[in-house]
């Protein structure tokens, strides 16, 4: 797999105490890596080209373009790439939301807190790739699969529940649990579950970050409940 990341930071030294610990990750999970670096704002958006970067790390404190007006701009030319601010402060949080920021990478920069924002920036990567494009009565339309927190099957009809709202579709359970990764979870053959959700197991039931709880069937408990702990412990954040 290659992923193409660009370091955004005044600092030639942090630009290469940076590059060292994404270049020990990467030789790690064998990834290939193609690092590039900006000293400023400017200059990172004097480079960008479209598609030119899977992820960049923005230093937010710069001189002349701050880190939060670069993200602004790069944003207007690039909504894919992801985000990951790289503070001393967290003040900033609000902001990140509204540009859609994947991450902040605290200052002092640690490497196992650079494999904790490459280990979530590889599984949202690989949740992407997932997504669901499906018939609905308004037409095609894409079911990002982060956004899923769980389906159900009521006859010919799967109700697939995401943050926002519930989308009917005349597809099988079968076939839409075929097109998903190992995130989510057959726990029940009218139920089906996004672990990015689940807060913990409750006797046969999923319980979700909500409140709202699914069920576990019985011949699938043991199997469910050893699938979330793995995925739990790969996925801890």
């Amino acid at each position: 797999m290659t992923v193409s990341v660009l370091i955004c930071d005044d600092l030639t030294e942090a630009q290469a105490k940076l590059r060292r610990y994404l270049r020990s990750y990467a030789e790690m999970h064998d990834l290939e890596l193609r690092l590039e670096t900006a000293d400023d704002g400017g200059q990172l958006l004097a480079m960008w080209k479209p598609e030119r970067w899977d992820l960049v790390f923005l230093d937010i404190f710069m001189p002349n373009l701050d880190g939060i007006e670069t993200a602004r701009r790069l944003r207007k030319l690039d909504e894919k790439c992801e985000l990951v601010f790289v503070t001393s402060s967290r003040e900033h949080g609000l902001e990140g939301h509204e540009l859609h920021a994947m991450d902040y990478l605290p200052k002092p920069i640690f490497q196992q807190d650079v494999d904790a924002v490459m280990d979530w920036f590889l599984f949202q990567r690989e949740q992407k790739r997932s997504d669901l494009h499906i018939r609905t009565q308004a037409g095609t339309e894409t079911v990002r699969a982060r956004d899923i927190r769980y389906m159900e099957s009521r006859g010919h009809v799967c109700l697939i529940h995401t943050v926002e709202q519930v989308i009917p579709v005349h597809r099988s359970m079968d076939e839409l649990t075929s097109m998903l990764d190992n995130a989510f979870c057959r726990c029940h053959k009218s139920y089906l579950v996004n672990f990015l959700y689940v807060a913990g197991i409750n006797g046969n039931g999923f319980v979700l970050d909500n409140g709202e709880r699914v069920a576990i069937s019985a011949p699938n408990l043991s199997r469910s409940k050893s699938s979330y702990l793995i995925w739990k412990t790969e996925h801890n954040r």
